[in-house]
């Protein structure tokens, strides 16, 4: 028997553990329904793609909720993770530490083209452009919902919410009143821990909670243990209160500290083969602060003012270490006008300052920035006939110290016929601004050694990627979206999306000069290349998700996405085509994955959730990734009303796979392994 077809044995094994566990102790205890319905899923309210409350039901765009029951029966243990369940979204595992996540395509390990918000709190970095999700968390189970909106929120949202935007949304502090208690272990879950308290403060409720964990490496396909170990530890609070006049006031802040490490293919011109693997290690820590005040004025029109700061610093020894302050306040005035008329405006103001010093393979210059940008909406949610028609139009006016000024407008049509039919389009255009390693860092790419297949000199290359004078533009996205949702039952509905995306400007690289340089020791050939914007692409593709639930006690979520992307060099120039060509391996064609979940017994729960995810690139592209398959079990018990026990295994039907190759920075490729730990909550 070989070492994979043991494998598969044992999962196998263990999956029919699970299921007789829950059988046999099903016979005593009758089934118990699931903690929410489907019809109260379908009624759920949405706010980040409107800025406003509204019934899923009735959201003019490709919006997907992920719910604190969904998080909590899918065993995921970050973020990333549980940003897997949303259909159109692609999430793949680096290593242990690190994610590419994106939404419609463009995939990378900093996902550029989609925005994060945590409670409306970017956490899109502008070093790299995206999200560094080693450094961002919160304790999971305080999190109400995730709503994934897919096509671009620029309108709503501003600058680099092109394919999509996703808001993490806290639970209300009164709905986590008391104590809960989290501790667990596993093979790669090495240890964690968390705590949360809750309780009263005059007119307002509080929580205040921490958690820490310890999270193993993974491997390289040859076996060998990684360096992406990940050490974290944060805490925070959040308190809301009612004063006078019914204003309600939310505070909420948070600090953090990791420490993850990284193995990097470093250039090296000494090197036979142009590479020294180099063992990194990143800390990342920070804190913010953020407050929101909501009120009704004498008119009956609602008010909304939201501030927050934010620190951090990142330090790669050896690369960079960056020390950033953001500030960001937003305003926002939702108000009736005649009986058709449902407009909301508003402004918004970002400053976020950098100082960067840098070393190695990374020279930054300026090694300070400011970035200051300015915005301003309208929108205007037209009733053309009543609980049947409506048209949303809108844009929002933005003005950088990078880019200058941008339009982002966006017109959406929605029909619904009935309560349990609707139908909607949109059209919008939204951008990306350049990140700050774009715009001012020099970067050694690669090298060739002499001798070798592109190099017949006997000197060797250096590739370095260097800045010049010309001004790097916007990217640019015109896209179409078409959606259809359909309520068949009480316990069975489907949502479909389809879209089109045309992308202009897209960044990629063209060759510059070459020269001779005796420094560094030895002697070698320098052959830059500087950014540019000469790429465009297409995109369409279709979503579909389905949420059926058999029986009371019994729900299953079968999603499918499928994407085509098309890209090309509008130059010609080598490296530019290279770029193009990247883009066109980033992401998997098809997508799928089915969640059950099964309520067993009052005091038992079983999940399963299996995915499939298929190729990217092919074998002659440095993206070659295969297509591969991965089930998750998951099995609670609950021993008395307030205590949890669960059992959890992922990725069980292979020893260890690849899901995507690092870019940008030089990390190793690794190989995401099996994993089991075991969990308990205790809430008093």
């Amino acid at each position: 028997m070989t070492a994979k077809t043991a494998a598969s044995t044992r999962a196998l094994a263990l999956a029919f553990a699970f299921a007789f566990a829950t059988q046999t102790t099903a016979q005593s205890l009758p089934p118990e329904e699931l903690d929410i319905s489907l019809e109260d899923l379908l009624r759920v309210e949405v706010t980040s793609a409107s800025r406003k409350s509204e019934r899923l039901h009735d959201v003019a765009a490709a919006v997907y909720v992920i719910s604190r029951e969904d998080i909590e029966r899918s065993g995921a243990t970050s973020i990333p993770e549980a940003l897997r369940m949303a259909p159109g979204v692609e999430v793949a595992r680096l290593a242990n530490n690190r994610w590419a996540v994106s939404v419609r395509g463009f995939n990378d390990r900093f996902g550029n083209k989609l925005l994060v918000l945590m409670d409306g709190r970017s956490i899109y970095s502008p070093i790299f452009a995206g999200v560094l999700w080693e450094n961002e968390d919160t304790l999971l189970e305080d999190i109400e919902r995730i709503e994934v909106i897919r096509g671009p929120g620029a309108a709503m949202w501003g600058a680099n919410a092109v394919n999509g935007v996703i808001n993490i949304i806290t639970r209300r502090p009164r709905d986590t009143q008391g104590n809960l208690l989290v501790a667990g272990a596993g093979n790669e879950e090495r240890g964690f821990a968390s705590f949360r308290h809750g309780g009263e403060a005059g007119d307002g409720h509080y929580r205040v909670w921490g958690k820490a964990f310890n999270r193993d490496t993974a491997v390289s396909a040859d076996g060998r243990s990684g360096n992406d170990y990940w050490r974290s530890g944060r805490v925070g609070f959040r308190g809301d209160w009612t004063v006078a006049s019914g204003q309600r006031v939310m505070l909420s802040g948070q600090a953090y500290s990791n420490d993850t490490g990284d193995r990097w293919q470093v250039p090296d011109i000494t090197a036979p083969q142009g590479v020294r693997l180099t063992d990194m290690q990143q800390t990342g820590k920070g804190a913010h602060l953020l407050g929101r005040s909501e009120w009704i004025l004498n008119d009956g029109s609602e008010a909304a003012l939201q501030a927050y700061v934010d620190v951090s610093q990142i330090e790669l020894p050896g690369a960079f270490k960056e020390d950033r302050t953001t500030i960001d306040m937003d305003f926002q005035h939702r108000l009736l006008v005649g009986k058709r008329h449902d407009v909301l405006w508003g402004l918004g103001y970002r400053y976020s300052g950098d100082r960067i010093d840098s070393a190695g393979i990374m020279s930054f210059q300026p090694d300070s920035r400011s970035f200051n940008l300015a915005s301003a909406f309208v929108h205007d949610d037209i009733t053309l006939l009543p609980n049947t028609l409506r048209m949303i139009l809108g844009v929002r006016l933005e003005t950088n110290n990078f880019t200058g000024y941008q339009p982002l407008p966006n017109a959406r049509l929605m029909w619904t016929p009935s309560d349990s039919q609707s139908v909607w389009g949109s059209v919008a255009r939204a951008v990306r601004t350049p990140s700050r390693g774009e715009l001012d860092a020099d970067i050694d790419r690669s090298v060739q050694p002499p001798g070798t297949p592109g190099n017949p000199s006997p000197f060797p290359i250096l590739t370095r990627n260097v800045q010049d004078d010309h001004e790097l533009k916007t990217e640019t996205v015109l896209a179409y979206e078409l959606g259809y949702r359909q309520r068949y039952a009480n316990n069975l509905s489907l949502d479909v999306a389809a879209f089109y995306n045309q992308y202009g400007d897209l960044r990629a690289a063209v060759l510059g000069a070459r020269s001779f340089e005796f420094s560094p020791p030895p002697p070698h050939i320098v052959q830059t290349i500087t950014p540019d914007n000469n790429v465009e692409a297409h995109t369409h593709g279709v979503e579909v998700s389905v949420d059926w639930s058999p029986l009371p006690w019994w729900r299953l979520q079968p999603i499918y996405s499928y994407l085509s992307l098309t890209s090309s060099s509008t130059s010609g120039d080598p490296v530019s085509v290279a770029s193009a060509q990247i883009y066109n391996s980033s992401d998997p064609q098809h997508q799928w994955s089915l969640r059950s979940s099964m309520s067993v017994t009052d005091r038992q729960q079983f999940d399963l959730w299996l995915r499939y995810v298929s190729k990217l690139g092919d074998r002659t592209s440095q993206f070659s990734i295969p297509a591969y398959t991965t089930l998750d079990l998951r099995y609670a018990w609950r021993p008395t009303r307030d205590l949890e026990l669960s059992l959890v295994g992922q990725n069980l039907l292979d020893n260890q796979h690849p899901e995507f190759v690092p870019s940008l920075l030089p990390g190793q490729a690794l190989e995401i392994e099996r994993g089991v730990y075991v969990k308990a909550k205790w809430q008093f």
